[in-house]
């Protein structure tokens, strides 16, 4: 019987131990200095706050202990990097980088004494603590990872196992792990462009980045044509246009989708833009040509045609499709239930709902289809909420003394439709959570799981999923 390496309890000396240049929630370059990873958790980590706290407290809290492992004979914390590196720096003052000497607190004597031992569990291993690194993240505990420092954590753990290996270590599918490796190649790409100013660079790599619009706009068949894209064995962009033809293209769909515009202070580019409009002076460019031509034979109309930027500026063109030689414009059969729904939002349970529900015939199976509806709808708002931060103050709705409360799809309707609890940000989601057409749709479903499928009816199911569906997009888009 193979002997499970054991983990171990130490008193370390903060000063001592590595900040790790694997940590998820930075992007950094492998040859990075220690100095180089405390800068970026004092930028874009909270470590200042985090600081004043300890010093304010006396010392770190109690209960929780660091996680490291030993790499190359020196201790490496894997859990815990924002606290160690807090902790060297009111040690240390030398330690603290310059733009941040005026504001970094100083540690008295009695805090620098509390400090100079740190308790810390010490795995075997990398791979040995990694379970328990998942689990502090992604329930209650620790501060959670960005979804960009989830992708980048899926990305580094690849680099020296199988995805069937990280897929069971996450506690996930392999699909799911795919799912992460792709936005984050593409990221990466635009990490990597050298045209950023440090304020535009600071802003990309700073893992609050809302990233859903950029990725999401290469998940369209127009964008993938048009930029000639397809992606390789480690899911990293590739296209047949020529290399500098191609990095301008992603250097400018980067700074539109990523980099909020300095008029609005938000990205010029979001979930809803068109890829044909987008592209429109990149198709009229000799470089565009091939890819208009790919855009023609896909049966797609390029963004250069009068038709669509007549329709780009609100002109009505429903007579010109009369007229000799007009445009006869193509648009997609619309949804009566939720055949064409995508899921571009990195969960588990609302990937597999939308890839059921696009395929369920809801005629021939409406109750099946009204079940999957109630929990598509119930998963969207509860991922919207934990979101937005606010599943706490759900609960502390729920009956005193009642452990394990759940809260109702009634329950959740009711928080998410009041604005002022800053679940959505527009107000006309707000509204439609508010009216009568949900307290319906809500009846409906409610009937089907407590009413043992009374009712069931597949006109009615269409109605539901007629007003629900604008509401449940809009969560799966990622706003």
């Amino acid at each position: 019987m193979v002997a499970i390496p054991a983990w171990t309890t130490q008193d370390l000396d903060p000063k001592k131990i590595l900040l790790d240049i694997r940590n998820p929630r930075i992007e950094i370059s492998e040859k990075a200095t220690q100095e180089d990873i405390r800068s970026k958790l004092l930028k874009l980590e909270g470590v200042l706050d985090l600081a004043r706290e300890i010093v304010k407290t006396g010392g770190l809290f109690h209960g929780e202990r660091i996680i490291t492992t030993v790499e190359n004979g020196k201790q490496v914390v894997l859990e815990g990097n924002r606290r160690v590196a807090a902790c060297q720096m009111l040690l240390s003052p030398s330690l603290i980088p310059e733009e941040y000497v005026g504001r970094f607190p100083a540690a008295t004597s009695a805090v620098k004494s509390a400090l100079r031992v740190i308790n810390a569990d010490v795995a075997p291993n990398r791979e040995a603590a990694e379970p328990i690194l998942t689990k502090r993240h992604t329930e209650r505990g620790a501060k959670p990872w960005s979804p960009v420092a989830k992708m980048r954590r899926a990305v580094r753990l690849l680099e020296h196992r199988s995805i069937e290996q990280v897929a069971e270590l996450l506690g996930t599918s392999t699909g799911a792990v795919r799912k992460l490796v792709k936005p984050y190649q593409l990221l990466k790409y635009a990490l990597d462009l050298s045209v950023w100013t440090d304020d535009e660079r600071a802003t990309l790599e700073n893992e609050k980045l809302k990233t859903n619009p950029y990725t999401r706009f290469f998940t369209l068949a127009e964008t993938q044509r048009i930029l000639q894209l397809s992606f390789g064995p480690n899911q990293n962009p590739v296209s047949k246009l020529p290399e500098q033809v191609f990095r301008e293209q992603m250097t400018a769909i980067a700074r539109d989708f990523l980099l909020p515009d300095p008029a609005k202070g938000r990205p010029r580019c979001d979930t809803r833009t068109d890829p044909l409009a987008y592209f429109a002076d990149f198709l009229k460019t000799p470089a565009g040509k091939g890819a208009a031509n790919a855009v023609d034979e896909a049966g797609l109309k390029p963004g250069n045609t009068q038709q669509d930027k007549n329709t780009r500026t609100g002109k009505d063109t429903s007579s010109d499709a009369s007229k000799p030689g007009g445009v006869q414009p193509k648009f997609p059969r619309a949804s009566v239930f939720f055949e064409n729904l995508e899921c571009h939002v990195v969960d588990d349970n609302l990937i597999k709902l939308t890839q059921e529900i696009k395929t369920i015939n809801h005629v021939k199976m409406p109750i099946a289809a009204s079940l999957m509806t109630r929990a598509l709808f119930e998963c969207a708002l509860v991922y919207k909420i934990k979101q937005a931060k606010k599943w706490g103050e759900v609960i502390k709705l729920g009956p005193e003394k009642k452990v394990g409360w759940d809260p109702s799809l009634g329950d959740l309707i009711k928080f998410a439709k009041n604005f002022d609890n800053g679940v959505f940000a527009e107000r006309n989601i707000c509204k439609a959570l508010g009216s009568h057409l949900t307290d319906q749709a809500k009846n409906y479903l409610d009937a089907m799981t407590h009413l043992k499928y009374q009712g069931a009816d597949s006109t009615a199911l269409a109605s539901v999923a007629n007003h629900l569906r604008g509401t449940i997009k809009y969560i799966l888009e990622g706003n």
